[in-house]
């Protein structure tokens, strides 16, 4: 998350204001123009310096002692004061940008190289980009099905939803099972066939992409977790509308299914429920769960409580939280008043005690605590960012 010249954190390099300061208003004015993406050089001036984007949007990087790891960033947000002595520059977060500094007659600002790397425009932009779905279908074939094989310039995705699958890829063999996921890579020669136990259903897809590593994710099986098996149900969802984003919702789902991958969620994740009846019902009781948490949120809840509220055992619990949410109900409830309260700190209308004792902490000291463990900041600190 990015920070803004406005926020708090900025104190320590200067101030940021909504209108021109009346000290400023006589200095002398230069106007420079950026569209660079990294910093070598910084500069340093001996006086105050007051700096304001005219076009664009620009980041400052600031530090105190011009080593490279102790530089911080910050989206240029009003008019800005730089103090005396720091190390600063600029870069473009936009193709170019116009930037305003006014500053003193007799000012000396020197230029001096960064001690340690180049500091980088932490740029947001996608490495994985799906150009084009070329086809997908879903097929059931019969015991004894053999598909002789074929290669071919695109990425092909095959998930099993039931029964078994055996592919050969350039004469390595690999055996896909239910909820299996499986990539071809372009310009990989494949076969398939099914045993002589039981047919098989599963989904394909041929599509052509950019940016994927073929090494990570083909001649791999990937057991899928929870969040992939959602995202191929919307995929197969947005296939089956006929609206003007559906294309668009089809790419995108797409493209969320090879993030996963590549982040190895289906290691650290619970795959899905065995039958779409299980599921539903875990869905169904979860939500219950959840909707009465949300409910009481100011009280203290506890899992004897909610063992007895939904007749459920300690260890059912336990299970449907980790398998459904990836957490345990007790992290969940803590997580989730912490969220109220940073609301509430947003809110500014209770102090920090206040809030403590109605979303039912046992002390300030671990509402205090278990704040900065979960946001990096102590609750007063992080009203600072907000109100200063």
């Amino acid at each position: 998350m990015f920070n803004k010249t406005s926020s708090y954190f900025f104190q320590t390099y200067g101030d940021s204001y909504t209108s021109l300061p009346s000290e400023a208003e006589n200095l002398n004015q230069e106007i420079i123009e950026i569209d660079n993406k990294s910093v070598e050089h910084v500069f340093c001036s001996n006086t105050d310096i007051f700096i304001e984007v005219l076009e664009g949007i620009a980041m400052l990087v600031v530090s105190k002692d011009n080593v490279s790891d102790h530089f911080e960033q910050f989206v240029i947000h009003h008019i800005i004061r730089v103090k005396k002595n720091q190390y600063f520059n600029f870069f473009s977060m936009t193709n170019s940008s116009k930037i305003l500094l006014r500053k003193t007659f007799n000012e000396n600002i020197s230029t001096k190289r960064i001690v340690g790397p180049s500091i980088y425009c932490e740029r947001i932009r996608s490495d994985i980009r799906i150009d084009e779905i070329l086809v997908y279908y879903y097929q059931v074939k019969n015991r004894n099905y053999v598909f002789q094989g074929e290669i071919h310039p695109h990425w092909e995705l095959t998930f099993i939803d039931s029964g078994e699958l055996k592919t050969k890829v350039d004469h390595e063999e690999f055996t896909l099972k239910e909820y299996d996921l499986f990539l071809y890579a372009p310009g990989q020669f494949h076969t398939q066939k099914t045993t002589s136990e039981d047919a098989c259903s599963y989904l394909t897809v041929i599509f052509d992409m950019v940016g994927a590593d073929p090494a990570k994710l083909s001649k791999r099986i990937f057991h899928v977790s929870r969040n992939i098996a959602n995202a191929i149900q919307a995929f197969v969802s947005a296939t089956e509308e006929d609206t003007t984003v559906s294309n668009s919702l089809c790419v995108c789902f797409l493209t969320e299914i090879i993030i996963m991958l590549m982040r190895n969620e289906e290691v650290t994740e619970v795959p899905p429920a065995n039958s779409p009846m299980q599921q539903r019902f875990e869905n169904e009781i979860l939500n219950e769960i959840i909707v009465y948490i949300n409910d009481n949120i100011y009280a203290p809840i506890t899992i004897e409580q909610l063992c007895h509220k939904f007749s459920i055992s300690r260890s059912s619990l336990q299970q449907l939280f980790k398998k459904n949410l990836n957490t345990a109900p007790k992290q969940y409830i803590s997580k989730l008043k912490l969220k109220k309260a940073r609301f509430m700190i947003k809110e500014n209308k209770y102090t920090i005690s206040e809030i403590s004792d109605k979303l039912g902490f046992t002390s300030i000291h671990y509402f205090s605590r278990r704040f900065k463990q979960e946001f990096d900041l102590a609750p007063s600190d992080y009203a600072k960012t907000i109100y200063h």
